[in-house]
């Protein structure tokens, strides 16, 4: 057994990363004993198991993510979502809210509106139909205030980091609310202007250096740099 390229490394679709009998997940195919990238990404090793992130793309739904999404249409029973997927996602109104409904006498636009953000679980997605959304579990719902950025999907684990050591320091050390979507976008709200946006510049920072290893030292020492000023 033999791993080619060093944890954390960059690497090519169609490299050859490893040799020998390792467990796969995602963004690596085997062809005899040897393993490839299917992505240009990032290569990670965990004891027996490899994978490689792609350091781009676009967010593709998994039952059960939580995601940050916009109303962009509302129909008498449902809205029309968008989760930043290549396909519409459908919110009923029967998961939106846990009010009685009645769409002959009541108004969808009074659960939300065009234009709102939400927070919001995928519930059904199998390529066969769109996406459907619920946000009648607690935590879910309209997102009030704040301001949202957008970033890969394939960046998220790095800005949670491991055990949500990475997120957790940014939002103690910056005295913010963060949410982060398995979609890529991220929901910051702050009391304080400059610390909202210091919070987003350390985001920007771990997706710029998501391949450098120590990464949550060197989110650490620049934070602490920025909050001396």
């Amino acid at each position: 057994m033999a791993v080619l390229v060093e944890d954390r490394g960059l690497v090519v679709p169609g490299q050859l990363i490893a040799e020998g009998k390792f467990e796969i997940d995602t963004g690596v195919y085997k062809i005899g004993n040897q393993y490839f990238s299917e992505y240009v990404g990032t290569m990670f090793h965990r004891g027996n198991k490899i994978a490689v992130r792609p350091l781009k793309g676009r967010y593709m739904p998994k039952i059960g993510d939580i995601v940050i999404g916009y109303v962009e249409d509302v129909a008498l029973t449902s809205f029309t979502v968008d989760i930043g997927a290549p396909y519409p996602a459908i919110l009923l109104v029967s998961n939106a809210t846990n009010d009685y409904f009645d769409p002959i006498k009541d108004d969808a636009r009074k659960i939300y509106k065009a234009g709102d953000a939400i927070r919001t679980e995928v519930i059904s997605f199998d390529r066969t139909r769109d996406p459907q959304l619920t946000t009648t579990k607690e935590g879910l719902g309209k997102l009030v205030g704040g301001r949202i950025i957008e970033t890969s999907p394939m960046h998220i684990r790095r800005i949670i980091g491991r055990n949500g050591s990475m997120i957790n320091m940014i939002k103690a050390r910056t005295d913010t609310k963060m949410i982060v979507g398995h979609n890529g976008r991220i929901w910051i709200r702050g009391d304080d202007l400059e610390k909202e946006l210091l919070a987003m510049e350390a985001i920007q920072k771990i997706v710029r250096e998501a391949h450098v290893s120590g990464l949550t030292d060197r989110v650490d020492q620049f934070l602490t740099e920025r909050l001396r000023r």
